[in-house]
């Protein structure tokens, strides 16, 4: 199922939904999905695609945003026994489940679109911060039963429906045909870059982004995931010490990393001295491998993440000789905090001290704030003393995470989470390692196993974040990058706006056409959950 997600997150921008007849009667467009074999109507400024595994979605309002539509069409051998328990019972309770009990359900009923009668309900719930509603809507057909879902914010619900009810109306199997189906006029938007409610100044506005655009797959001959367009990857090593940094060359601190295996970590400060003590002045002495080794205090994800640096060092001494991995591959992670901990359902080794997810910030190379999402697997295989001092090291398995600048985090996350659980070894790879070693193909399997399942790990720990630290992230980057952020009392929309914007804006407020902006404040702090609608510029 991690596979097919990922695998939806790069289809859905090359196949799918083709748009036909762009010129259908009083503005509406044909639409048909190829990939289900049905057709209907909608605004021609909407965006249409195919997602495998979800249906045909609309996004009235660019792609990743609320509102949206959702067309899925049943097959035969799966029509719908009972639409009104589905709707009253099934739906209500995965709702409540996915929203922690927090969901107002209006009940099914029937209801009238154009000619037909079809099984409608809503689901009012609360996600980030935003009151939103789900409206659900079962047609019963002979041809294949049909699920049409529209979602929509509480406060703006005309859009929404009116593209729903276009929806509902217009479906029907097979292709359109081409300009005999007629609609009430589309909905007629203002032009880019001007958004107003009503007379007066309007605001300079431009929509905001999505940061990542979508994905498309990676291979090499060794592995294969799925990366964020536009991406960089460097590979390392093989096999049980494989590693990888993939990366955004626009924004470096956007990361994905994963190390099957580190060593040596040092026990302590003790076992440095040791070793340096045995290699003495002798550069060729092969103490000395362990005399610049990174030191773990302790065998926890919180003393590796602290040696970040040091295994830095550590790579640039040996790596011209071969014996490690570039310096390239690693995170640029110094001042790390770890701010929580959840604990790893992955399978973990029994000499496993530390098997946790941990929510992290710190600064890269060049002090700029950064936040992930990382786990790590320290081991202590065992001990042997001399000298009175344990001098066997600590080894770090399945160092892997995701990345972000300060802010970011919260929005592209799940789309590297996702990309992360893609990650697998080709087979051709996997029966190279079979031809070396028995063993190795057994240890390099389970890995893998425990790989495909933290994307499952991960993505639980972060829903189960606190979300303080979101808007801890938003305002710090915020504040750096010289920016307020405002919030439309009567949409909900979020803004983003240079220092100084607002003052002015204020005492003239009811000269713009928009009168509704407010400064985000610790009243209002939890529009810092919400992703930025629109930038204003002077």
């Amino acid at each position: 199922m991690k596979r097919l997600i990922c695998l939806l997150l790069a289809i859905m921008l090359l196949i799918g939904c083709v748009a036909v007849d762009a010129f259908a009667e009083n503005g509406l467009e044909d639409v048909y999905c190829s990939e289900k074999d049905f057709s209907t109507k909608c605004d021609p400024d909407y965006i249409t695609e195919w997602e495998e595994g979800n249906g045909l979605r609309i996004w009235l309002d660019g792609k990743g945003y609320v509102p949206n539509i959702l067309i899925w069409r049943r097959s035969i051998d799966k029509k719908f026994s009972d639409p009104v328990n589905y709707l009253n019972n099934v739906y209500r309770e995965y709702m409540e489940e996915k929203y922690n009990n927090a969901v107002t359900t209006d009940q099914c009923r029937t209801v009238k679109i154009g000619d037909k009668t079809v099984y409608f309900a809503r689901y009012h719930y609360i996600a980030n911060g935003n009151k939103l509603v789900m409206a659900r809507i079962i047609e019963v057909r002979d041809d294949g039963d049909v699920e049409y879902a529209a979602k929509h914010s509480e406060d703006e619900p005309d859009e929404a429906m009116e593209a729903l009810e276009m929806a509902v109306k217009y479906y029907n199997t097979g292709k359109p045909a081409a300009g005999k189906q007629t609609a009430g006029k589309a909905t007629e938007k203002p032009a880019a870059g001007k958004k107003t409610t009503g007379k007066g100044t309007a605001l300079n506005v431009t929509k905001a982004k999505p940061i990542i655009s979508g994905t498309s797959q990676y291979k090499d001959g060794r592995i294969h995931m799925y990366l964020p367009n536009g991406w960089q990857i460097l590979t390392q090593s093989d096999y049980m010490t494989f590693c990888f940094k993939a990366w955004d060359p626009s924004s470096p601190n956007r990361t994905i990393f994963l190390f099957m295996k580190m060593e040596p970590f040092l026990k302590g400060q003790a076992a440095l001295k040791w070793y340096k003590n045995k290699a003495g002045s002798t550069q060729d002495s092969v103490y000395r491998i362990y005399s610049e080794a990174p030191v773990m205090d302790s065998c926890t994800i919180d003393a590796l993440l602290k040696s970040i640096p040091q295994i830095r060092d550590y790579c640039d001494l040996f790596y011209a000789s071969g014996l490690t991995v570039s310096s390239s591959v690693l995170p640029q992670m110094t001042d790390v905090e770890i701010l929580e901990k959840t604990p790893s359902k992955l399978p973990a080794p029994s000499d496993c001290k530390e098997n946790v997810i941990a929510r992290i910030s710190y600064k890269d190379y060049l002090g700029a704030p950064c936040e992930g999402l990382v786990t790590a697997q320290p081991r202590n295989p065992a001990q042997y003393y001399l000298d009175g001092v344990d001098t066997l090291p600590y080894v770090v398995n399945l160092f892997m995470g995701v990345t972000a600048p300060a802010g970011e985090l919260e929005e592209i996350e799940p789309v590297l989470t996702e990309c992360l659980g893609s990650f697998g070894f080709e087979s051709s790879y996997v029966q190279k390692a079979i031809n070396l070693s028995n063993d190795q193909t057994q240890q390099l399997k389970e890995q893998l196993r425990q790989i495909e399942a933290a994307h499952d790990a991960l993505m639980e720990a972060w829903y189960a974040r606190e979300q303080a630290h979101d808007i801890a992230f938003q305002k710090l980057s915020d504040s750096i990058m010289g920016y307020d952020r405002l919030y439309d009392s009567s949409t909900g929309e979020i803004y983003r706006v240079d220092v100084g914007f607002y003052d002015s804006y204020n005492l003239n407020r009811y000269e713009y056409s928009n009168s509704n902006l407010q400064l985000i404040d610790s009243s209002s702090q939890q529009y810092y959950l919400q992703g930025v609608d629109y930038y204003i510029t002077k």
